[in-house]
């Protein structure tokens, strides 16, 4: 699982730096990143082998799809906004509640967001892109690290493991993403404008 960790962690990088200026391509980062992890989280009964080919397949498929509605951007956005919204509050919630409702919600907050996605202008691309990509450091830290992230080796739910040390991590790097990609689209709307 170390290389997995590796490329979620890389994921999540790719999507602060360049989030909101290789636009198309963070749309497919982001909807690798939640195909994947889905698909994973889903399949964590089967087999090793089975479960990464089904879940690299999910996310290569969702990849491509978000790099092909590159017309409906901010819509496909406010989608992986609200899922990534959904699973960072299931994560949150002290309940316990069955894998196939949790994805069932975190698809209705993803149509609900992302039918909004327009209206939220510029603000949708800088909160999906940190927030998917704070998401997937902590998801890879937590795949690399699971002691440090204090849970058990087997974890594998999409959902994010709250506990302190990844909840800190979790909102540090989201600040710093979004502040890094605000000044990111200050500065470039100004080279353009000149």
């Amino acid at each position: 699982m170390f290389w997995i960790g590796i490329l979620l962690i890389a994921s999540g990088v790719f999507l602060l730096v360049y989030g909101g200026l290789l636009f198309r391509f963070a749309l497919a980062v982001g909807l690798f990143i939640l195909g994947f992890s889905l698909a994973s989280w889903l399949l964590s009964s089967q087999p090793l082998a089975t479960r990464l080919l089904i879940s690299f397949a999910v996310g290569g498929v969702a990849a491509i799809v978000g790099y092909m509605l590159v017309k409906m951007a901010l819509r496909v956005a406010g989608g992986i906004l609200g899922a990534v919204l959904a699973m960072l509050v299931l994560s949150i919630l002290p309940i316990s509640m069955p894998s196939f409702v949790s994805v069932i919600l975190i698809l209705a907050a993803a149509g609900a967001i992302g039918f909004f996605g327009n209206r939220l202008g510029d603000w949708v691309v800088i909160l999906a892109t940190t927030l998917t990509g704070a998401y997937a450091i902590v998801a890879g830290l937590t795949r690399l690290f699971p002691a440090s992230m204090e849970v058990s080796a087997e974890y594998l739910s999409a959902l994010v493991p709250f506990t302190g040390p990844a909840f800190v991590v979790f909102l540090i790097v989201l600040v710093i993403g979004v502040l890094a990609q605000q000044r990111i689209r200050a500065m470039h709307g100004r080279f353009v404008n000149r």
